[in-house]
C-alpha cells in the first residue's frame, strides 16, 4: 500500500466528516472555501490560462464543489470514492493518450475529462441529500435527462466566457463536451480529444 493511496484514504475520511456541515450552518463557508481550494490544487493546470479560468468559473457553484467532494458508490466490494479523485485520475489518463498530437490537445483532453461528469456528480449529490425531486422512482431515461440538463446548465456560461477570451479553445472544448456543433472547431482535432476521453476508465452513470 503506497503513500499516495494512504493520502487519498485520509482525504476521503476527512471530507466525509466535513460534509456533515450543511449550507447555512456555522463554518459552512469555511468548509466550502477548503473544498474549492482542494479542487483548484488538483485540477489539471494548463499553460493556456483561459482553460484554468474556465475550471475556476465552473466551480464557482457551491453545490458543484460539494458534489465533487461527496463520495459516490463504486462496484460492490469497493469503498466509496470521491468524484475529485476519479476526475483527477481521468484527467491524468486523458492527457497521456498517445493519439493526441499537440500540447493544447492534451490540455483540452485533461480539462474535458475533469469536468465531463459534472452533471452526473451533481445529480448524485442531490439524491444523496434526499432532495424531493431526486427521491421519486425514476426511469433511467428520466434520470439521464436530469444529468444532461445539469451538464448543460453548469457548462454553458463558463464555456461562453472561455469563447469570449479564446474563441478556438472555447469552440473546441464545447464540441468535445457535446455542448455545440461549431463549424469553427477542427473535426479531426475534436475526434482525437474525444477518443482520449473514451479511453479513460472512470465511474459513469
Amino acid at each position: 500500500m503506497n503513500a499516495s493511496f494512504l493520502l487519498h484514504q485520509n482525504r476521503t475520511s476527512l471530507y466525509r466528516h466535513k460534509l456533515r456541515f450543511e449550507p447555512g450552518q456555522p463554518h459552512a463557508v469555511d468548509v466550502i472555501t477548503q473544498y474549492r481550494d482542494e479542487i483548484y490544487a488538483r485540477m489539471p493546470h494548463a499553460a493556456q490560462g483561459a482553460l484554468n479560468e474556465f475550471i475556476r468559473n465552473l466551480f464557482g457553484d457551491d453545490d458543484l464543489v460539494r458534489a465533487y467532494l461527496h463520495p459516490v458508490t463504486t462496484p460492490v466490494g469497493q469503498p466509496a470514492t470521491m468524484p475529485l479523485d476519479l476526475c483527477e485520475r481521468a484527467a491524468n489518463q486523458a492527457r497521456r493518450y498517445p493519439g493526441l498530437l499537440h500540447r493544447h490537445e492534451r490540455e483540452l483532453a485533461a480539462v474535458a475529462a475533469f469536468v465531463q461528469s459534472c452533471g452526473y456528480y451533481w445529480c448524485a449529490y442531490q439524491q444523496a441529500l434526499g432532495r424531493p425531486a431526486f427521491q421519486n422512482a425514476e426511469t433511467m431515461r428520466s434520470y439521464r435527462s436530469r444529468i444532461a440538463s445539469a451538464h448543460k446548465a453548469f457548462l454553458e456560461e463558463p464555456l461562453r466566457q472561455l469563447r469570449r477570451c479564446h474563441a478556438d479553445l472555447g469552440s473546441t472544448l464545447a464540441q468535445v463536451l457535446g455542448m455545440d456543433q461549431d463549424d469553427a472547431a477542427d473535426p479531426q482535432q475534436v475526434a482525437r480529444i474525444q477518443a482520449a476521453l473514451g479511453s479513460v476508465m472512470m465511474q459513469m452513470p
